[in-house]
């Protein structure tokens, strides 16, 4: 018993209960999306959002940040809004949505990297993967504008903890330049259809 109490009162230690609090938060909240994501598919919160389009934008904002946190695809919700409520609306929606997600992913990292001491893990990385310019803005422009990783990629801004500020204007500019190509791309390909 004197063990624990001292893992748990040492802050120098990697079990404190600040980092315990940060990482049972982080579990439930990840728990939480994978269950809404696994009970819900895109055709019922499609549906749901066709029976109430006066709640359109909370719920999309709602989905968006859950799929944030569990790897989905938003995109096909990007489509759907951006042919029901219109594609700045849609886009907006999305930009906004895919960057408060991509907060989420940024702490949930920089818990990652608090509670495991990431500097010793970022030094033995191969091929000098440890040394990338993460924090320069231009790295993260480029790095957002790959379509697959950008989940992965807000995890690991937030254990590298790159600096808010840098991380939040960048990401949002991105999502906001993606989700006006896919709303306004989406409808305009529906409108041939």
């Amino acid at each position: 018993m004197e063990i624990i109490q001292h893992l748990w009162a040492s802050k120098d230690k990697l079990i404190t209960k600040h980092n315990a609090i940060r990482l049972a938060l982080m579990l439930l909240m990840i728990g939480f999306a994978v269950m809404i994501s696994i009970n819900y598919s895109m055709a019922d919160v499609q549906a749901y959002i066709e029976d109430n389009p006066s709640q359109a934008i909370l719920i999309s904002l709602i989905v968006y940040i859950s799929f944030g946190l569990t790897f989905l695809p938003s995109i096909p919700l990007t489509l759907f809004i951006a042919v029901l409520i219109g594609p700045l609306q849609a886009a907006i929606v999305a930009t906004i949505g895919n960057t408060v997600a991509a907060l989420l992913e940024y702490q949930v990292g920089k818990t990652i990297g608090d509670v495991v001491d990431f500097e010793e893990i970022k030094a033995k990385l191969p091929l000098g993967l440890g040394k990338l310019p993460i924090n320069s803005p231009y790295f993260l422009l480029a790095a957002r504008s790959i379509p697959a990783g950008t989940r992965g990629f807000s995890v690991v801004c937030g254990a590298y903890q790159v600096p808010l500020l840098s991380y939040t204007w960048t990401t949002f500019t991105m999502f906001f330049i993606s989700s006006m190509i896919f709303a306004y791309g989406g409808s305009l390909v529906t409108s041939f259809i």
